[in-house]
């Protein structure tokens, strides 16, 4: 069989079967400029093809969210938690990806590497103090996710460090896997940007730690993907995980711990201090508390937003 009939054969078992809203593949040449060790050759040496997916968020897990931060409807937290962001997004994608691996190893007889999708995806696959995204022990994520979904002409890059996309704005999950199969591959989205911090400040205005600083700054990260530099906030992720993790009594969701952080621009070791402190919960995968804040992902314009949401009073905006 051709790579392009095959490949065409792989999306319409992912879009027709598995239920994805986008599908797209990257040839593992895109990620020469990834850390040492979290290269698709250094996860399978054979491989050749990285396979991209996504689904959006289902817009009612997007407006439970603005009822917690609109309204204070603590009781929304949950909602979003379970079916916007944590636990049934991850679960169907971890068995999407599942899926996709026996078909592709029964039908194709391909050697495939499935990859892990957290509930949150801007986390860097190497360890780093990102409890939020990788859990408090820190352990990263094995592949870059996100750099996945922009190569393979899924998405761009958000000031915000999310994949932004046309149709979802960054209000969509991505998952992947790596395969030896040689596919039609996908060009990278070099059109206009989607996200530009020099008109929009929407994430740096929202998020309440600033985290997230303005374009004008001037403090930013370069991506390199494809061979191509991105720039993108420099995301401080410590002042993000305050936030996230209801670290304090503004942040807390149903279940108030006080004011375990002070500041704006937490250490490491502040954070390892009020980790400490979080009760284990059988609520959470990860089985740590978190109450989320997301108000860059919920908010950001692009994707149709302002039709989406504000138009139809799910956001006061």
């Amino acid at each position: 069989m051709d790579k392009k009939t095959m490949t065409a054969q792989i999306r319409a078992f992912m879009i027709e079967k598995q239920g994805m809203d986008l599908f797209g593949v990257a040839p593992v040449s895109a990620f020469a400029a990834e850390p040492e060790g979290y290269r698709p050759n250094d996860i399978l040496p054979p491989a050749k093809s990285v396979i991209v997916y996504g689904r959006r968020l289902l817009n009612g897990a997007v407006q439970a969210q603005f009822r917690r931060l609109e309204d204070k409807t603590k009781s929304a937290q949950s909602i979003y938690s379970t079916y916007g962001l944590e636990l049934i997004p991850n679960w169907t994608m971890v068995l999407s990806t599942f899926y996709l691996t026996q078909y592709l190893e029964t039908t194709f007889d391909a050697a495939t590497q499935p990859l892990g999708c957290g509930p949150e995806q801007g986390g860097l696959p190497k360890k780093t103090a990102l409890p939020m995204f990788a859990g408090p022990y820190k352990g990263g994520l094995p592949f870059n996710v996100t750099h996945a979904a922009i190569a393979a002409g899924l998405a761009q890059p958000g000031w915000n460090n999310f994949p932004v996309t046309k149709e979802f704005g960054p209000r969509v999950q991505f998952g992947c896997l790596l395969t030896d199969l040689e596919l039609e591959y996908s060009e990278p989205d070099n059109g206009p940007r989607l996200c530009d911090p020099d008109k929009c400040h929407i994430c740096s205005d929202k998020c309440p730690m600033n985290a997230l600083p303005a374009k004008d700054s001037g403090k930013k990260t370069i991506w390199t993907i494809a061979g191509k530099d991105y720039e993108v906030a420099e995301h401080k992720v410590n002042a993000c995980t305050v936030a996230a993790l209801g670290m304090r009594s503004e942040f807390a969701g149903i279940v108030d711990r006080g004011d375990l952080v002070e500041g704006m621009d937490p250490t490491d070791e502040d954070i390892a201090a009020a980790m400490k402190k979080y009760p284990l919960s059988n609520s959470n995968l990860d089985h740590y508390p978190k109450n989320f804040c997301n108000r860059c992902q919920v908010y950001c314009p692009i994707g149709n937003w302002k039709e989406t949401f504000k138009d139809t009073g799910l956001s006061k905006g």
